[in-house]
């Protein structure tokens, strides 16, 4: 389990670069996530028979730093669902017939 403190100046540094940044905290562990691109997200997608896998998946290939335990530990990586669903965010689009 890695364990390292983040500052805010590296944390500004990941917004910039990447955009958004999630965070996922329990039990005083604390780690940083990314969006993942459009490769990782099918990757992942391909693995929805395996929500787990799926999750586990996300999380690894989004990590940015913190506590490698959310993907490390089952406990923890179940309760991470919910963060693997805001890493995927869907643009509500209108579809029409013309």
């Amino acid at each position: 389990m890695q364990n390292k403190e983040v500052s805010e100046a590296l944390i500004e540094q990941w917004k910039k670069k990447h955009g958004d940044v999630f965070y996922t905290s329990a039990d005083g562990h604390k780690a940083y996530f990314r969006k993942p691109n459009r490769k990782e997200l099918s990757y992942a997608m391909a693995l929805q028979d395996d929500p787990l896998k799926m999750t586990e998946v996300m999380l690894k290939s989004c990590f940015l730093g913190g506590d490698t335990i959310f993907f490390d530990d089952t406990e923890y990586l179940l309760g991470c669902s919910a963060l693997a669903d805001a890493l995927i965010q869907i643009k509500q689009v209108e579809v029409g017939k013309l």
